[in-house]
């Protein structure tokens, strides 16, 4: 059988599977198996596992060194499209990674710390719907994109973030990712601790090195086992080996090698032994080494009998200046967070302010904002149609199916009534059954066209999927003319209402109802 033909094993294993894509795109990419599961995805529906497709596609780009923007803006965009915050904040934070690696170039735009800023913001809030695996890799990548960037501490917070969220999950789903993804924590924890303490060795704090070392090697380390890609293997053992050489420790097994050594012999003040084996270790160790600790290792190499003293003190201010950056940059990394999270909570306070709760409509305080916008002297008077909207026997409804089953039917009214408007227009809930519509810049024919569109969209709701034998209908009086009389429009509106209710009910009337339709 092959991979097309297999049954088909649900979503759960499809994410799964796209976690594994991701972590091959970085060194053996699979076109094919992405492409296979990225028709299954779109066919069945699962946005998420498209985003992380795209992710892929993305990560094999960026290894290949070839532009993976389109692939970026297609996981913002699918993230977006299903309100999925924890998706778009791995998307942003994917967006942050490859505009940090262009941040030389001064065209590149937006900058990798302000896309940095949203993903951070983003992750703020919980969504217990959100497959824990999910947020596990967004935090992963926020803390990848801010070790980069030298944000140390942010990055540490987004690691410890992801282990408490892959640690409280009680969820047998998705283990095979989430066992992956706790030892890409291990990987990059240790290595951030490496890369943190060489900077703090360079600028002359080698006891804080010996502390930051210490602490990372109190962590009870990460059982290797078969699952670990051999380069992982090398680099995990690699840096705890240098960790251990900053507090005169060993790890199991040894690592032998000339950084270590070199790290060693300068803790002892051996400085021209340091300088042999650095120089050494400068020609390339086996794994990857952090930026901190090529630069530690170069600074130990230029403490050489014979080096000029002003190269030396050159090349320790310009490690002190390079941690004092990293300080201020971290310290307005903290300001711009701060400075998000209350432009967005001021934005939900004055979204609630202005939002009914129940049905997601605004309120009368937005009704009233907006037509004051309508009114203001300021603006162009434009033609607008007033609906004045009424559920038929809403009492009934209460008394009959309980008033669970009628907020059911206001919310679902309120999701009618979002669907029926565009964006210059408005639809509010006035209280209790009573709602309104203003439509703006509509010609008076299709105004009543439109409000019959309501009357029967709401006609023809399925409304036994919330109770068995229920139906809703509602009366419309609507009043067309000019955002200037607004105000009169609203009254003429109201007793169009009175009338579609004396008539009969279920029906709109009003001025425009009298007009032939064209």
């Amino acid at each position: 059988m092959t991979n097309d033909d297999r049954p088909d094993t649900g979503h759960e294993a499809s994410v799964e599977e796209a976690y594994l894509l991701i972590e091959r795109a970085q060194v053996q990419h699979d076109p094919a198996a992405v492409e296979r599961l990225s028709r299954a995805a779109v066919a069945r529906g699962w946005a998420d596992v498209v985003v992380l497709l795209h992710f892929a596609r993305s990560l094999a780009g960026r290894a290949a060194r070839v532009d993976d923007s389109a692939h970026l803006d297609a996981m913002l965009e699918t993230a977006g499209s299903i309100g999925n915050q924890v998706l778009m904040a791995l998307a942003i934070a994917a967006k942050a990674s490859r505009a940090a690696d262009r941040r030389r170039d001064a065209a590149c735009t937006p900058s990798a710390a302000s896309l940095l800023v949203r993903a951070v913001v983003l992750l703020d809030d919980e969504d217990s719907s959100a497959p824990v695996v999910h947020r596990a890799a967004a935090l992963i990548e926020v803390g990848c994109v801010a070790h980069e960037l030298g944000l140390w501490e942010l990055a540490m917070e987004n690691y410890t973030l992801t282990e408490t969220v892959l640690a409280r999950c009680t969820d047998d789903r998705w283990s095979a990712t989430r066992r992956r993804q706790r030892l890409v924590v291990a990987l990059n924890t240790t290595e951030l601790a490496l890369d943190w303490a060489c900077a703090l060795a360079a600028v002359g704090d080698w006891e804080g090195a010996a502390g930051r070392a210490a602490q990372a090697l109190a962590e009870v380390p990460v059982p290797v086992g078969p699952e670990w890609p051999p380069p992982w293997v090398e680099q995990y053992r690699g840096h705890r080996g240098l960790l251990a050489a900053f507090t005169a420790g060993t790890v199991e097994p040894p690592v032998d090698g000339s950084a270590g050594e070199a790290i060693g012999a300068a803790r002892a003040g051996d400085a021209e032994r340091a300088a042999l084996l650095a120089d050494e270790a400068t020609q390339g160790v086996g794994f990857f080494l952090p930026s901190s600790t090529r630069l530690l290792m170069l600074s130990l190499a230029a403490q050489r009998p014979g080096t000029n003293p002003a190269a030396l003190r050159y090349g320790a201010e310009l490690a002190l200046l390079r941690w004092n950056d990293r300080l201020d940059r971290m310290a307005g990394m903290q300001e711009a967070v701060a400075v998000e999270r209350r432009r967005r909570d001021h934005e939900r306070l004055a979204r609630d302010i202005v939002v009914d709760e129940l049905t997601g409509l605004s309120n009368r305080r937005g009704l009233n904002a907006f037509c004051s916008s309508l009114g203001d002297a300021r603006s162009e008077e434009s033609a607008c149609a007033v609906f004045m909207i009424d559920v038929d026997h809403f009492k009934a409804v209460n008394d009959g199916f309980g008033h669970e089953v009628g907020d059911l039917v206001l919310t679902r009214l309120g999701a009618i009534l979002s669907d029926q408007i565009r964006p210059v227009d408005l639809a509010a809930r006035l209280g209790g059954d009573e709602f309104i519509m203003i439509l703006c810049e509509v010609q008076r024919p299709v105004a009543y066209a439109r409000a019959q569109q309501v009357l029967d969209a709401i006609l023809t709701h399925p409304w036994e999927t919330i109770a068995p034998g229920l139906t809703v209908s509602v009366s419309i009086g609507v009043e067309y003319g000019g955002t200037r009389e607004l105000s009169a429009m609203l009254s003429e509106a109201d007793r169009g209402l009175y009338d579609a209710k004396r008539q009969g009910r279920g029906r709109v009337a009003g001025a425009v109802s009298q007009a032939t339709p064209a």
